[in-house]
This record gives C-alpha cells, structure tokens and sequence, in this order.
C-alpha cells in the first residue's frame, strides 16, 4: 500500500496525454446534458411558485383586511 503512490507518479510521468484528442467524450456530454434538463424543470417550478404570488394590489388589500381577521382567529393560550 506504501508503493502505491510513488509507483502511481512513475506511471503517470511515462504517460503523455495528446491535447489534441483528449475530449469530455459521451460521459461530459451526458453529465452537462442531465445538469440542463434539471435545471430546466427547477426554473419552471420556481416560475410557476411565482405565478402563484399575489400581485401588488391585491397583496395590499389581503394584508391590510387579514391582519384584523387574523388577530380574531388568532387561539388564545
């Protein structure tokens, strides 16, 4: 277990990598593939989150007449 590292060095200086045919290959494009696909459906669940918000004017008038009723409803300890 000790020569491991040293005979890994030793391999790995012998071994020369051509810049010029070193590609992700089919594994880096399905691994930016999947990141895209999943980043698809979390922006369209986050637009659909945000459709649902109130717009401004009926934001104004929910919480000015839900802070009355809230404070009714409101259980007492």
């Amino acid at each position: 277990m000790n020569t491991l590292l040293p005979s890994a060095t030793v391999l790995a200086s012998d071994f020369e990598l051509n810049s010029d045919t070193v590609t992700p290959g089919v594994l880096g494009f399905l691994v930016v593939f999947a990141i895209g696909v999943g980043l698809y459906f979390l922006m369209r669940s986050l637009m659909g989150k945000l459709r649902a918000l109130p717009k401004d004017d009926d934001f104004a008038v929910r919480s000015s007449s839900g802070d009355a009723s809230a404070e009714d409803t409101a259980p007492r300890t």
